[in-house]
């Protein structure tokens, strides 16, 4: 299953990307959008959980490759957490190639994971955190129609909620896949993945 756009095309993860997702959980500067440390595994020991994660994923929790259009692997998102009671499940996004960063291929990524997420699930809202110093990915959120719902702080962060609706998605959609076409920069995304 693929999910294609005009810039990325999101599909399942696939052993091929460990190598990619290995360098990137080690950045230092990637785990500081994330509010985390670098990851200080071993390659083979970092593999040994990947593997595991392929093999059986974790319930409610669906992960996707980010593609360019000709097939080079440029970061990661997912949705995760999915309530079947609440109705709502959490996002989470990363760039780790620096060269896409801020051109409007975590923005389309964002919406094509949302379009998906409203399509094939029931959940009626989607919500992630994000560092409140992080303003270019808010500003690729808010262009995927999410909204700020309130701040959180934890482990010594400050983060904010954002949120956006099936109702909301369902208006914007069409003004979302413009304003995507038209407006090439303005995200960050090597952030949240799900702090």
């Amino acid at each position: 299953m693929v999910i294609p756009g005009k810039k990325v095309k999101l599909r399942p993860k696939e052993w091929g990307d460990v190598q990619h997702d290995y360098e990137w959980s080690r950045d230092p500067e990637l785990a500081r959008l994330d509010a985390t440390l670098p990851v200080s595994l071993t390659l083979a020991e970092y593999i040994s959980g990947y593997g595991e994660e392929l093999r059986r994923p974790s319930q409610g929790r669906y992960r996707f490759a980010i593609e360019t259009l000709d097939g080079q692997h440029i970061g990661n998102c997912m949705y995760y957490d999915l309530s079947e009671v609440n109705k709502q499940a959490e996002l989470g996004i990363l760039i780790g190639d620096r060269a896409f960063w801020d051109k409007g291929y975590g923005s389309e990524a964002i919406c094509l994971l949302l379009g998906y997420i409203f399509r094939t699930t029931n959940v009626q809202k989607v919500f992630l955190h994000t560092l409140d110093w992080n303003i270019r990915a808010q500003h690729g959120f808010r262009k995927c129609g999410f909204v700020i719902e309130g701040y959180r702080q934890r482990d010594g962060f400050n983060f904010i909620l954002m949120e956006v609706t099936r109702q909301q998605w369902e208006e914007k959609e069409s003004q979302f896949s413009a304003s995507l076409e038209s407006s090439p920069g303005g995200d960050n995304s090597g952030q949240p993945q799900g702090k």
